[in-house]
């Protein structure tokens, strides 16, 4: 079925309360040196559920590294007109081996009823000083909202003097456990000034079967903050969703919705501290929020 696109103010103030409410969220790990590689998007998206490929642009590699590290957390996010809420526990660590970043996480969700685990893996190599690419797959154990697979891949370019901007595109698929099959194209770009900022956008191109549902979505993040202090992220995000899972036999489908993330990761000791997420998300159906906290120790 179609859905009337919705978008409205009363969205708009209550993102704005879950940003003042988190204080920042979506925390990316940004490395002080231009030329490291490694997604913060993937490393740092607790709440980033596959289960929804049409909302968000896959996790986009950027120059952001998070060299040697591990992290472990929790979420709690409460939805409305009935649909209960999410909940779950996370770990995940990235380790540097020569030209590569290694990177896994395992991530365990109650979500509309149901519970299962995802688990993925992936890897960043840097080509050359200018050029760099990553691929990452995942699948689940039990959890109808997890994918059965997904696979991601990107190739990334460095421009300009001092490689300040970073172009990306990218591939993926989606195989979700019932018949619906998602093929997408990503292309993005990320810019670091010369003072602690970092911005970021995307735009992602899906189709959906069956049916070849054209499903387009986008974000733009904003990062504030230098290694070993503290980064602050603000990412909004925008598009169609050609379905969402929401029961066994439960899709909702062809739809717009609209997320807001805040990320504040703060180092509290040399090479350990905290991770907390505000996550906001509209659509016609419900809307969801609630926050993620976690830990994390480099070594």
């Amino acid at each position: 079925m179609t859905i009337t696109r919705q978008r409205g103010w009363l969205a708009a103030a209550f993102l704005l309360s879950i940003f003042v409410f988190a204080r920042g969220s979506l925390a990316q790990h940004l490395s002080a040196s231009v030329g490291a590689s490694v997604s913060l998007a993937s490393a740092n998206s607790a709440q980033a559920s596959p289960q929804q490929p049409g909302a968000d642009a896959p996790p986009q590699p950027g120059p952001k590294q998070l060299s040697n590290y591990v992290e472990a957390g929790g979420d709690y996010l409460i939805l409305t007109n009935g649909y209960g809420y999410w909940a779950g526990g996370y770990a995940r660590g990235v380790v540097t081996k020569g030209n590569n970043i290694w990177n896994a996480e395992v991530n365990g969700q109650h979500e509309f009823g149901d519970a299962g685990v995802y688990l993925a893996a992936g890897d960043t190599y840097n080509f050359n000083s200018d050029w760099y690419g990553s691929v990452a797959a995942g699948s689940s154990i039990g959890g109808f909202f997890w994918p059965r697979f997904r696979a991601d891949a990107f190739i990334n370019k460095k421009w300009m003097g001092r490689k300040q901007l970073i172009t990306t595109f990218g591939f993926g698929y989606y195989a979700a456990k019932d018949v619906h099959r998602d093929h997408s194209f990503f292309a993005g770009s990320t810019y670091y000034f010369t003072k602690p900022w970092i911005l970021e956008e995307g735009i992602r191109f899906n189709v959906s079967n069956p049916g070849s549902v054209f499903s387009p979505a986008g974000f733009a993040a904003l990062t504030q903050g230098r290694n070993q202090q503290h980064y602050v992220t603000l990412r909004a995000g925008f598009g169609v969703e050609a379905y969402q899972l929401v029961g066994p036999t439960a899709t909702l489908t062809d739809f717009e919705s609209q997320t807001l993330t805040a990320t504040w990761r703060q180092w509290v000791g040399t090479n350990w501290g905290v991770n907390l997420i505000g996550d906001y998300y509209h659509s016609p159906f419900y809307m969801r929020g609630g926050a993620s906290f976690g830990f994390f120790r480099e070594f």
